[in-house]
């Protein structure tokens, strides 16, 4: 029987519903009750039919002594019992509910025991310790502060899921213990916001844990990342009801239509999550746009001799920063409605962990848009108006992107560092993200960034032992923009473990999207490139670079030409080979991150902003855009079956002007990958590989095609 329970410090069990005011978490990610997701339809029985019209999990299981959770696909039993995973009820539990305090229930023998840990770590006010199997998990957590807690008071949450933990705590000693097992793999992440009796709050807990064996789960580094950058507006219109009317207020000054919103939201990208879109390619990270609330007017453009107007669909004019728990900014939903719901992004975060796929949004926090009641409330916090326009560099600290865009004054006020970094902190607690990418990050001042680093090692990593190095699973990674040479300057222990390598970009375009430069100059720049960041160097009058670095790379995105394009476009001949070319480079580039944006998987054409932002399409593909889809899914499913790949040593095997083969490896994996820009090559790897796209065999390499070669 493979039962699934949590037992707690009085022997009760997850999903255990003792009537209003008492519901434990239930053992999968997801809200309890009866969900019906966008776009489904609830039936007379009260289950849910599918967009697909087939049944969904609470139409087709009895929970008997319990009710049915949809989104967590469980049962939520009463207490005395726990849900048995291949009955799909609820059944009598294997301690009968007897557990004293302070113990908790061994399913396998049906006896009560201490919990496998005891609380070592300190995080403010709270000591704390757990303990994860491949299924399951210990959390023990006491309460070392002044005063007692007021439970009645607090907020505690699972995976986004408000929780009532009351069962399981402890008054005397002021401690939790919880046990959960049987559980799916996936990423689980509480969230203590307590009170005290006098009425006081205490500085959250957040304690994040990832179940489960292999690369995806419990044994991820961020050198296994493999990205896809979403445009979250531009991806999938998943539920049009959301959609911003273009026509309504200033939005109507808007009118090149490519300068407006969409429609994409986050019930788009889930429903691309469960298809399997992501898990074809190997992809294991989602960068997307940022979730919090922006502008709903027209905005001006940057250069100020521009009269055009935009919207804020790319999610760069937020309005609502400085929202916490605690003081809402007079927003009490900070979510962008043309997005979704809180609720939805909980269900795509949750959906994404369960299949091994971490959230990366973008972070904005080098300003905000006009609107912001953060400007009006403390217009002090920011600088005076002063273009950025033609001064990236000589004002790149204090500049305005646009005149509607106040830049926080962080160097002089620390007040104004401890609202954004403690907002930032929200919104990774509140809806367990796993990365940031930090947007314009050489426009902020380094007393921010480093203020956000020692936050994130202290508030958010409580469950990692080395924070030097991005190499355990609950490792928040912060991977920066920094472009125009600052790129390393950011690359240090006390700020960020990564930025997007522009210099990569560069040579990558040049050598094989519109081919600028040769091949020969992009292998010399790649072997030295691959771990360039590791070692401390000069850089923009201070040092950057250190030992747990770990890069961006990539050939496109939201601001860049589209690589199509700059190999010319669907018209010329050979620009979707151009293509392949780049993205089997990036998926076969070692140790640093391949990001890919949305587009580059088909081959989406775009000149400068805005026309760099087109909508994905999926369907309607012509030959040459699945063929380049193809190649992506197999060079990603390969990093991702690879570990010389994600962590490996490139070195060169061959090399001309515009033909390099080179050997990625690492402890006895290796891969051959050779890029031929050239005529028709010949060349053969050692016995016993085959190429695994299907390009090269008896020795020859054709032109303008790339192989990769593993081991029969």
């Amino acid at each position: 029987m493979s039962a699934v329970f949590f037992c707690t410090l009085f022997g009760l069990f997850v999903g255990c519903d003792d009537g209003p005011g008492f519901m434990l978490p239930p053992v999968n990610p997801g809200d309890g009750g009866v969900v019906v997701p966008d776009g489904e339809v609830p039936t007379e029985d009260g289950g849910v039919v599918g967009v697909d019209g087939g049944p969904t999990f609470c139409s087709t299981v009895s929970c008997g002594m319990g009710t049915c959770n949809e989104g967590g696909r469980t049962c939520n039993c009463d207490p005395g019992y726990e849900y048995d995973a291949e009955m799909l009820t609820c059944v009598t539990d294997a301690c009968g509910g007897t557990c004293a305090a302070g113990t908790v229930c061994n399913e396998s023998s049906g006896s009560c025991e201490a919990p496998s840990c005891t609380p070592d770590r300190t995080v403010g006010d709270f000591r704390f310790c757990f303990a994860t199997t491949n299924d399951g998990y210990d959390v023990v957590v006491t309460y070392a502060g002044a005063g007692d807690l007021d439970l009645a008071a607090s907020e505690i949450k699972l995976n986004g899921a408000d929780v009532n933990l009351a069962g399981s705590y402890d008054a005397a000693s002021k401690t939790f213990a919880i046990r959960a097992r049987g559980l799916a793999p996936s990423k689980y992440s509480y969230v203590f916001r307590m009170r005290t009796s006098g009425g006081s709050p205490v500085r959250p807990l957040f304690v994040p844990m990832w179940i489960g064996a292999g690369e995806r789960y419990a044994d991820f580094t961020w050198n296994d990342s493999i990205v896809y950058q979403i445009f979250t507006d531009r991806f999938l219109d998943g539920d049009p009801s959301n959609n911003l009317n273009n026509a309504s207020g200033t939005l109507a000054q808007v009118t090149d239509r490519r300068s407006q919103w969409q429609g994409g939201d986050f019930a788009g990208i889930t429903a691309k999550i469960r298809e399997g879109y992501f898990d074809d390619m190997g992809v294991n990270t989602l960068w997307i746009s940022s979730p919090i609330l922006n502008s709903h007017n027209s905005q001006p453009a940057v250069d100020p001799g521009d009269t055009r107007r935009f919207a804020s669909y790319h999610s760069y004019h937020p309005i609502a920063t400085g929202h916490t728990h605690l003081d809402d900014y007079g927003y009490p939903n900070a979510i962008e409605p043309a997005f979704g719901t809180p609720e939805e992004l909980h269900e795509l975060v949750n959906e994404a962990h369960r299949r091994g796929i971490r959230i990366m949004p973008d972070f904005v926090a080098n300003h905000v848009q006009r609107e912001a009641n953060i400007y009006s409330r403390h217009p002090e916090w920011f600088f005076e108006y002063n273009q950025c326009h033609n001064r990236w560099d000589e004002a790149r600290i204090g500049c305005w992107f646009t005149s509607d865009m106040p830049d926080f004054h962080y160097g002089g006020n620390p007040a104004a560092v401890t609202a954004v970094v403690d907002h930032a902190l929200w919104m990774i607690q509140e809806f367990n993200f796993d990365a940031f990418r930090a947007d314009a990050l050489k426009h902020m001042d380094d007393v921010f960034v480093r203020a956000l680093k020692t936050a994130v090692v202290a508030e958010i990593e409580t469950t990692v032992d080395d924070h030097a190095r991005p190499i355990e699973p609950t490792t928040f990674y912060m991977v920066g923009e920094s472009l125009g040479g600052w790129a390393r300057y950011h690359v240090r222990a006390d700020m960020v473990q990564g930025q997007v390598d522009e210099e990569y970009y560069n040579q990558s375009k040049a050598a094989l999207l519109n081919f600028t430069g040769t091949i020969r100059n992009l292998a010399n720049f790649s072997i030295g490139n691959d771990r360039a960041y590791l070692t401390p160097q000069s850089t923009m009058g201070s040092t950057g670079g250190y030992a747990g670095a770990i890069m961006g790379n990539f050939f496109g995105n939201h601001d860049q030409v589209r690589a199509l394009t700059e190999a010319g476009g669907r018209m010329q001949d050979g620009a979707y080979r151009r293509l392949r070319l780049a993205q089997t480079f990036l998926f076969t580039s070692p140790y640093n991150v391949p990001m890919l944006y949305q587009g580059d998987d088909i081959g989406t054409e775009g000149g400068p902003d805005p026309d760099n932002r087109a909508m994905q399409r999926f369907s309607g593909l012509s030959a040459e855009e699945q063929a380049s889809l193809d190649n992506a899914r197999l060079v990603g499913q390969l990093r991702e079956e690879h570990v010389a790949l994600r962590r490996g040593t490139r070195n060169t095997v061959v090399v001309e002007d515009y033909f390099w083969v080179y050997r990625v490896a690492h402890e006895g994996d290796e891969v051959y990958v050779a890029l031929n820009r050239d005529a028709d090559k010949t060349w053969s790897p050692p016995s016993g590989f085959t190429d695994r796209l299907g390009n090269c065999s008896g020795g020859r390499v054709p032109s303008q095609q790339s192989c990769v070669f593993t081991r029969d």
